[in-house]
């Protein structure tokens, strides 16, 4: 027996991955993995060391059964069942015969338990090859790790073994912990056990595999499938192959392949396998399907199908290249007149850059054809020569660089726009040119209109963006900017419009001057100088009544052209105003105020005057009931003023003398409002304005 799986044992030993063996050779501990079933849960457990799996097969396992969930509910205690009456281990050898007749891994399993040696060679090499070496040194380790190999691809021959057990008895309802205990003494060594946590709920299908590629050569083809996803569920694959159109399939090999790639902390990702092809005319198909660790074969892969090419060996070699003064290349090749019958022609293919993107600008030249000529340049050209074979995969030439002369610059850029913010730093921004041979920008700034532009950069701006800072306190309120665009023969443009940005105003305004006061026929007349500074946007008068116990000052007025003349009627005669006028610019700054100004206004005994203002609000009907009493002889008119919301009192109605009450219906709830009422005689004569203040 020994002598007759000896090839097959070598080529296992170098290729085998086991998934139940530990990674530490020192650590003794039992490894258990189980599958659900729609009926029944399967079992495999292997030991992590040769001398621990030595003693294991001798003295046997237990296995102990725990229900620890039923109908999705956790019992209060586990229910603990010892599966085996019997110690697991291996059956007697004469009880192997029969599996070892139909099942090469089971051979493998008796071979590694009862046979007197376990000498793997390949034959006709004497003591001196590589395996003969390996089985005199690690003979037991041999027997471990084959056993478990081949325990992997076939569940029947493990249970043989006592290494796998199916629970039949298992329902679907409930949950299990499996415990296997080694029973080998622990004088002799010190094993741990191990478990594993399932249910026959947990059953599912085993998957697909996907994402299967091929790529064929000459009489041969290259497979690859994704690992990663799949290696949990398979510990060993099948490479099928099909002749007929898919109609059968065989293995392409007599023994399932496993990853030689996976390394503790570089994973692999994918599967490969390569077979040979008996020729290049048959149509073949390539599937695959996975073996799990219970040697259950899961389901195929879609097929990938191919056949085999020749390979083209003949390569073409760009020679030279000339350029006329019209711009036209010449470009010519050599490539070997005996690889003529096996292309179709040539392609020429051009980039911008050596690394491409390469795109395929002339096509279907002739075979026997070594010379083009071609005017479609770029300022900088990379061109390869493509021999496009007729069957197989096509040889490209080496890049080369072809350059034209080129003195035209660029265009100007356009769009150039920018903001300067309050700490002086300018951000500018325009459009991109689009000619396909840019290198980058200028950007280039002047203090005046007129004066020559500096340039900002030594080095070659390469955005569409740039950021400069201006100082803020400067003599000139302006700054000028222009970008001017350079392609990679450094070739410069003209400027671009140029762009002029105002400078952030920190410098408030210089103070207006009162000029002149008096008070005549009951208004207090102001006369003033306006801020000289150009940016002056508007002049703002205050005024504060000494007998307002607020304080506060009122805007009167704001002037945004040249007034510098005011006549403030809105006074009460024996009160005192004080006034004060600032210069506001254009950037929101405001001037320091006046020299105030305060103007007692005389009483007048002969002065017309309403005694009492009363307002009534009536929230229902969304109204303010306006109403005054005086005994004044020789009234004309009344004047009405209103205020709204802390606003200033302005001219709201004039009503005829014999009026002496309006109702006010423009309002606004939660607004505070002020009124006023001032007679006038027949003389024009003007009393002291009588107020009142509501909410509404």
């Amino acid at each position: 027996m020994r002598r007759l799986f000896s090839i097959l044992l070598i080529f296992i030993c170098f290729t085998a991955v086991l998934p139940l063996r530990a990674q530490h050779k020192d650590s003794a501990r039992v490894a258990v993995t189980a599958r659900a079933r729609q009926h029944s849960i399967l079992l495999r457990w292997g030991m992590s060391t040769s001398r621990a799996w030595k003693l294991g097969n001798q003295y046997g396992f237990q296995l102990t059964r725990y229900t620890v969930t039923r109908d999705g509910k956790l019992l209060p205690t586990p229910e603990v069942k010892v599966l085996n009456t019997q110690p697991l281990r291996p059956k007697p050898l004469n009880e192997w015969e029969k599996i070892v007749q139909q099942d090469q891994y089971a051979a493998i399993i008796a071979q590694a338990l009862y046979g007197k040696d376990f000498e793997v060679s390949g034959g006709g090499g004497g003591d001196k090859g590589i395996a003969s070496i390996m089985a005199q040194s690690a003979e037991q380790e041999q027997r471990f790790s084959l056993s478990l190999y081949a325990a992997d691809n076939s569940f029947e021959a493990a249970v043989m073994a006592g290494w796998g057990w199916e629970d039949k008895d298992a329902r679907p309802n409930e949950k299990y912990l499996y415990r296997v205990k080694s029973l080998a003494p622990p004088d002799r060594v010190t094993v741990d056990s191990g478990s594993v946590f399932i249910g026959i709920q947990d059953y599912a299908p085993l998957p697909v595999p996907g994402d299967v590629g091929a790529v064929f050569g000459d009489k041969q083809v290259a497979l690859s499938w994704d690992y990663s996803i799949l290696k949990h569920y398979y510990t060993s694959w099948i490479v099928e192959r099909s002749k007929d159109g898919g109609k059968t399939f065989e293995p392409a090999r007599s023994l399932p392949v496993t990853n030689l790639n996976e390394k503790e902390g570089r994973p692999s990702t994918r599967m490969y396998f390569i077979d040979s092809l008996e020729d290049n005319n048959t149509v073949y198909q390539f599937r695959v399907r996975g073996i799990s660790a219970f040697g259950e074969k899961g389901p195929p892969s879609a097929a990938t199908t191919g056949k085999g090419r020749h390979v083209l060996i003949y390569v073409p070699n760009i020679r030279s290249n000339k350029i006329s003064a019209q711009g036209k290349m010449t470009l010519t090749w050599d490539f070997e007149a005996a690889g003529n019958p096996f292309i179709k022609g040539f392609a020429l293919n051009q980039a911008a850059t050596e690394n491409g993107p390469y795109k395929t600008v002339l096509a279907n030249i002739a075979p026997d054809q070594r010379s083009l000529q071609y005017e479609q340049l770029l300022p900088s050209n990379y061109f390869t020569i493509t021999a496009v074979a007729k069957e197989g995969e096509s040889t490209t030439s080496f890049p080369v660089l072809v350059q034209p002369v080129d003195s035209i610059p660029p265009v100007p850029p356009v769009g150039l726009a920018g903001t300067v913010d309050s700490n002086g730093v300018v951000t500018l921004t325009w459009k991109a040119n689009a000619e396909k041979d840019m290198l980058g920008y200028k950007v280039f700034r002047a203090g005046r209109l007129n004066e020559e532009l500096s340039p900002l950069v030594d080095s070659i701006h390469m955005t569409t963006v740039y950021k400069d800072t201006v100082p803020i306190k400067f003599l000139n309120r302006k700054v000028y900017y222009a970008v001017a665009a350079l392609d990679k023969r450094y070739n410069q443009s003209d400027y671009s419009a140029i762009l002029e940005l105002k400078r952030p105003d920190v410098i408030p305004p210089t103070s207006p001057v009162f000029t002149a006061y008096k008070v005549t026929d009951g208004q207090v007349q102001l006369s003033w100088v306006n801020s000289g500074d150009e940016d002056v946007a508007a002049h703002l008068l205050y005024r504060k009544d000494r007998a307002d116990t607020s304080h506060k000052w009122l805007l009167l007025q704001t002037f945004r052209d040249k007034t510098h003349y005011y006549a403030d009627q809105l006074i009460e005669g024996g009160q005192t105003y004080t006034y004060i006028l600032m210069a506001k610019d254009s950037s929101g700054l405001e001037s320091p105020p006046t020299q105030p100004i305060t103007v007692t206004v005389p009483s007048d005994p002969n002065a017309i005057s309403v005694k009492t203002v009363n307002a009534y609000v009536n929230r229902e009907q969304r109204y303010i009931e306006l109403s005054w009493k005086d005994s004044n002889v020789g009234v004309n008119e009344y004047q009405l003023y209103k205020g709204a919301g802390g606003q200033p009192l302005s001219l709201w109605k004039v009503v005829p003398a014999n009026v002496k009450m309006v109702v006010d219906e423009s309002l606004k709830i939660n607004t505070a409002y002020e009124y006023g009422v001032r007679a006038v005689d027949k003389n024009g004569q003007s009393g002291p304005l009588k107020k009142v203040k509501t909410n509404y």
